[in-house]
């Protein structure tokens, strides 16, 4: 088996780590961001050396020469980085009122515990990371919100099912993939469609993003987990039953699409209201994941980059706004804050727009393609695709007119707009979601092998599991 040349996996791992014990010893001091800046920057720097391996090696499958638990491979290379930097940039940007107590700890020992996920290369260390994912929110080192009760036993009960899933399938003899192996499968299920939020169970999500601290929330949410419980069944040689959980897999987030769309025509609270169309948006990916085409595989991989980049910009923004007229929470009327924050307004409104696929922009790309692929295996996706974007388009600038437009309250004398530390991180989301429109042939580059390693895997599923 290959290895890295160096334990770069491993380095960001430590690095990730490291950077969660000093804040959380500094967490009474307040004095804790630096080094949880630096540490994540270190992060980023030890998995963007490891992508470039991978690229160099055209995709090939490279484990960690350190731990053999940990590997970077077509698939996870890009997300591992790509989140290493959603981390930076919400360590970046968060209001100073996020960061007291044991919450950037918490935030650095998140972003360890999806990394982990990430860089499995088994199902068993896949589900530790799944399980170190809780930590943060049952141990309340985000304070304890109304909703940490809740968060906490979705995400339990999603690494439940995860864990039973996978001690049924290495209980699974390789050679009668019987009623316990096709249990398995279902519990798999269950447990993407705890973590995804999957209607009728998304009801969770929303309540985080109401009532839960909304940037780790945004961490959380942006993990994708589920996707890439998904995207990584060609660990285990997938049986032909497990063509019909995905056709089972695709109906119930098409159903969560579309519902989440409709149902924030009815929302006014902007939490709320970004809550479903964030949760109907991240739900094609797994839509285009089950078309089990390249097309539409590889649309799903980039809409999960444009998703995380996009919504990311959009709940920080929200955030920003949040700290600084109480208004946002619970507005009455339009608030009209471009007047005093303009460039928030110009953030947001590119972000979101990108986000539902607006021509030039990554979303344009990745939608076409995910619509394609959808078209091909079936018809009916395609066009229902279509319809929960429409609607998620009108939530959107609903939500921008709620925030952005109108006359301003008499109240809000002066607020400031995009403070410096603030502008980076956000111009880094908007020329991502630009620059990959205007080239998208470098992030169809980026995603193409991986899909094509997804699609062979799903083409040659009708054989028995194979035990990582």
């Amino acid at each position: 088996m290959t290895h890295l040349s160096l334990p770069y996996i491993t380095f960001g791992l430590a690095a990730l780590l490291v950077g969660a014990v000093i804040t959380f010893r500094r967490a009474e001091l307040g004095s804790g961001r630096k080094a949880a800046t630096t540490s994540t920057f270190a992060a980023l720097l030890c998995f963007a050396l490891a992508l470039w391996e991978v690229n160099s090696n055209h995709g090939v499958r490279l484990l960690d020469p350190w731990l053999s638990w940990f590997e970077a491979d077509a698939l996870d290379s890009v997300p591992m980085v790509f989140f290493a930097g959603l981390t930076l940039l919400f360590l970046a940007l968060a209001p100073k009122r996020d960061t007291g107590g044991r919450a950037l700890a918490g935030m650095l020992l998140l972003a360890t515990a999806t990394e982990v996920t990430y860089a499995a290369s088994n199902l068993t260390t896949l589900a530790i990371g799944w399980w170190l994912t809780c930590v943060p929110f049952v141990f309340s080192f985000f304070g304890s919100p109304p909703a940490r009760r809740v968060v906490s036993i979705f995400l339990i009960g999603s690494s439940l099912a995860l864990t039973f899933a996978i001690v049924a399938l290495h209980a699974t003899s390789l050679d009668d993939f019987s009623h316990i192996g096709h249990l398995s499968m279902w519990m798999m299920v269950v447990a993407v469609a705890l973590r995804k939020g999957l209607f009728p169970l998304h009801s969770w999500v929303v309540t985080s993003f109401e009532h839960g601290p909304l940037l780790p929330t945004a961490l959380l949410f942006n993990g994708h987990l589920g996707a890439l419980l998904i995207a990584r069944s060609e660990a285990v040689t997938l049986p032909g039953f497990a063509h019909q959980v995905l056709d089972w897999l695709s109906i119930a987030a098409l159903v969560t699409a579309l519902i989440a769309s409709l149902r924030g025509c009815a929302e006014k609270k902007p939490r709320r209201l970004l809550a479903f169309i964030c949760i109907s948006q991240a739900s094609f990916i797994l839509v285009g994941l089950a078309t089990a085409n390249a097309e539409g595989i590889t649309g799903a991989l980039i809409h999960w980059l444009v998703v995380t980049a996009a919504s990311s910009g959009l709940i920080a923004i929200v955030r920003i706004l949040e700290v600084r007229v109480m208004d946002v929470m619970n507005p009455d009327n339009n608030l009209g804050l471009a007047v005093k924050a303009p460039r928030l307004a110009t953030f947001f409104l590119i972000c979101g727009l990108a986000l539902i696929g607006l021509p030039g922009t990554l979303g344009y790309c990745a939608e076409d393609l995910l619509f394609h692929g959808a078209l091909a295996s079936h018809p009916y996706l395609g066009i229902a695709l279509l319809v929960a974007t429409a609607f998620n388009a009108i939530n959107l600038i609903r939500l921008f007119g709620l925030l952005f437009l109108g006359v301003l309250p008499k109240h809000v004398i002066d607020i400031p707009d995009a403070l410096p530390r603030e502008r980076w991180p956000l111009v880094a989301c908007v020329v991502f979601l630009i620059f990959g429109g205007l080239c998208p042939s470098i992030a169809i580059r980026w995603r193409a092998d991986a899909a094509n390693i997804i699609e062979t895997a799903l083409g040659h599923g009708k054989g028995h599991p194979h035990h990582p």
